[in-house]
């Protein structure tokens, strides 16, 4: 389920499902992802969820494991309180040793006229941010594709990933090496440009995300980080403290 399509094959012209739901229903519209050929059509849920995208016809459905064919890309900004959302504080509250560490709080924002409104904050819920919208939009002043590396922002990230960011990764080839504690993964998922290493100090979680990658290695995973050179072409690597830098996309 997807927030926004494009009106054309060659994905030029972007529509926002709150501008379709004036369109008519049977009119067809393509996947953001390039290589699916999916065709959705607009959907509207009664009650407090807005409308959005979904390949309806059996002919035309999305491709394995294309991300904008779940619930992950569904994010509804009316739960979450942009005003307070940081990008920064939101990723560095992720990647907190929670054994060595006091998690920053990001607070819930008053007068937002929703109860316990708060700002996007964990792995998903910024990941469901991102897929929501075009990686030319932006989200609290920040350009989503400043936040994420997936297919469609690679064109931002020409000599690598480096910082704070997202990585819509996959597995491809060697997962894991026990003697380092390291998991290396593949992103972006089509075009599997990069190679990211997960160096991980403590063995315990190590041991558990190594096993949970491992055993869902044909879907995709997301992982937050701050990346750095490894020293190696097209490699990067970033410290992973524990289970809230990953997520994986079922």
């Amino acid at each position: 389920m997807a927030k926004y399509a494009y009106r054309d094959k060659d994905r030029k012209n972007i529509i926002y499902s709150d501008e379709a739901i004036e369109e008519d229903r049977d009119t067809a519209f393509f996947c953001p992802n390039h290589i699916c050929n999916a065709k959705l059509y607009i959907c509207a849920v009664d009650g407090s969820k807005s409308a959005y995208f979904r390949a309806t016809k059996p002919n035309f459905k999305h491709i394995n494991n294309c991300p904008f064919a779940n619930s992950s890309t569904e994010f509804d900004s009316n739960d979450y309180d942009e005003s307070q959302f940081v990008y920064e504080d939101a990723i560095n509250n992720l990647l907190c040793n929670p054994k060595s560490s006091s998690q920053k709080s990001i607070p819930s924002a008053p007068g937002t006229g929703e109860p316990g409104a708060h700002p996007p904050r964990t792995i998903r819920q910024i990941y469901s941010l991102c897929k929501s919208l075009s990686v030319r939009d932006t989200y609290a002043g920040k350009e989503i594709g400043s936040m994420i590396l997936d297919d469609r922002s690679i064109y931002r990230y020409p000599k690598g990933c480096f910082g704070n960011r997202i990585i819509e990764a996959t597995v491809d080839g060697r997962l894991y090496n026990d003697e380092k504690k390291e998991v290396y993964l593949a992103s972006p998922i089509n075009s599997k440009k990069y190679t990211f290493i997960l160096s991980f100090s403590d063995e315990d979680y190590y041991k558990k995300i190594r096993s949970e990658i491992y055993n869902n290695k044909d879907k995709i995973i997301v992982i937050a980080g701050k990346w750095a050179s490894s020293g190696e072409y097209n490699k990067f690597t970033s410290k992973v403290y524990g289970r809230k830098q990953v997520a994986i996309i079922k």
